[in-house]
C-alpha cells in the first residue's frame, strides 16, 4: 500500500456549533462544507482539510459509546504554521481560546504556542525561526 497525502483530519467534538464558532471565528478557518444532518463540518485548510464530527455520530458509526477528550492525556494536537506566534495567539486568546502554554522559543528553531479547543484538544500555533549564522 502507497498511501498518499492525508485528505483530512477529523476532529472528534461533542457539539459542532460550539466548535464551529471555535474554528471559524476564533481561529478564523474557512467552513468548506457541513452536512444537513449538522454532525459534520469540514474546514477548507488547505490540502489536508480539518473536518470536525461529532462524539454522538462517531459512537453511531463505531457502533460503542466513545469517551471525551482528556486534557490530562492528550492523544494529538492539530498545528498550524504562523507568520508571528505572539499574535496568533494574542488574538486567539483576546477572541476566546483557553491558554495551554503561552508562547515560547524552543531549542530546535521555532516559537510555538498552545491554546485549548471547546473539547480540549490542543491547538498549537508554529513559527519557524530565521536560521542563526
Amino acid at each position: 500500500m502507497k498511501l498518499k497525502a492525508a485528505n483530512y483530519v477529523v476532529v472528534i467534538v461533542e457539539n459542532l456549533e460550539r466548535s464551529l464558532v471555535f474554528y471559524t471565528e476564533v481561529l478564523g478557518l474557512p467552513l468548506h462544507h457541513i452536512a444537513p444532518n449538522n454532525k459534520f463540518a469540514e474546514l477548507d485548510t488547505g490540502i489536508t482539510h480539518v473536518a470536525l464530527y461529532t462524539r454522538e455520530a462517531m459512537s453511531e458509526t463505531l457502533g460503542r459509546p466513545i469517551s471525551p477528550c482528556d486534557r490530562d492525556r492528550p492523544g494529538f494536537e492539530l498545528g498550524f504554521k504562523v507568520d508571528d506566534v505572539d499574535a496568533a495567539f494574542a488574538e486567539a486568546v483576546a477572541s476566546g481560546a483557553e491558554i495551554a502554554v503561552k508562547p515560547t522559543t524552543k531549542f530546535w528553531g521555532q516559537r510555538t504556542a498552545y491554546v485549548y479547543d471547546p473539547d480540549g484538544h490542543l491547538i498549537e500555533f508554529a513559527q519557524d525561526l530565521p536560521k542563526e549564522d
